[in-house]
C-alpha cells in the first residue's frame, strides 16, 4: 500500500515538474531574447547614427559588426519608392524578429511614417509586436526634402559578420522631377537624394 501511495505521489510530482519546465524555459528564453533585442536595437541605432553623421560627407564608408543572434533573425526588404530625374530611388528596411518578444514604441525618432519634418530623424527604429524595425524616411527641411536612396546587396562569400556601407555625393533635383510613392512634395522646391550602398560581409 505504501509503495502504491509513493508511486502515485511520485507520478503527480513528475507531472507537476514537466508542466512547469516549459514555463520556466519560456521565461529564460524571453529574458535572453530581451537581451538580444537590446543588442539588435543598439546595432540599428549605431547604423542610423553613422549614416546620419556621414550623410553630408561624399565617399564616406564604414564597417559595422553585426550582433550575434540566436533567438531571432535579421531580415531586410528593398523596394523602389519612386523616381528622381529618371533614376530609381530605393528604400531598404531592416527587421529583427523574435517569437519571444513583445515590444512597442519608438526607439529612435518621434513619429513613424514615410514623411517627417526636421528635427525628426531620417532613420527611425520602432518596436512592434515581435519585431524591431529600422527604416529610412523622407525628411522635410522647409522647402527642401532629403531622401536616403539605400540599396542592399551581399558580398560574394559573405559570412554575415559585418555590414559595410559607402555614401556618394548627394544629388539635388527640382521637386517637379521627382515622384515618390506616398510622399506629397507640394511646397517643396528641391529634393536632395543621398545614395547609400549597404553590403553584407
Amino acid at each position: 500500500m505504501q509503495s502504491l501511495e509513493l508511486l502515485i505521489i511520485t507520478s503527480f510530482a513528475l507531472v507537476a515538474i514537466f508542466a512547469v519546465v516549459p514555463v520556466i524555459l519560456q521565461q529564460i528564453y524571453y529574458y535572453q531574447a530581451l537581451v538580444e533585442m537590446r543588442s539588435a536595437s543598439a546595432f540599428f541605432n549605431l547604423v542610423a547614427d553613422s549614416l546620419e553623421s556621414d550623410m553630408g560627407a561624399a565617399f564616406a564608408q564604414r564597417v559595422i559588426n553585426l550582433p550575434s543572434l540566436r533567438f531571432g533573425s535579421l531580415k531586410y526588404s528593398v523596394a523602389q519608392m519612386g523616381m528622381c530625374g529618371g533614376a530609381a530611388v530605393f528604400n531598404t528596411t531592416f527587421v529583427y524578429e523574435s517569437q519571444y518578444l513583445s515590444v512597442a514604441g519608438m526607439l529612435r525618432g518621434v513619429n513613424w511614417g514615410k514623411v517627417v519634418y526636421a528635427p525628426d530623424t531620417p532613420i527611425a527604429v520602432r518596436g512592434w509586436g515581435t519585431s524591431l524595425s529600422m527604416a529610412p524616411r523622407v525628411v522635410k527641411y522647409g522647402d527642401i526634402a532629403v531622401v536616403l536612396n539605400i540599396t542592399y546587396t551581399a558580398a560574394q562569400r559573405a559570412s554575415g559578420v559585418a555590414l559595410y556601407y559607402n555614401i556618394t555625393a548627394p544629388v539635388a533635383y527640382n521637386a517637379g522631377d521627382c515622384a515618390l510613392d506616398g510622399v506629397d512634395l507640394s511646397g517643396v522646391s528641391k529634393v536632395l537624394v543621398v545614395p547609400v550602398r549597404l553590403e553584407l560581409r
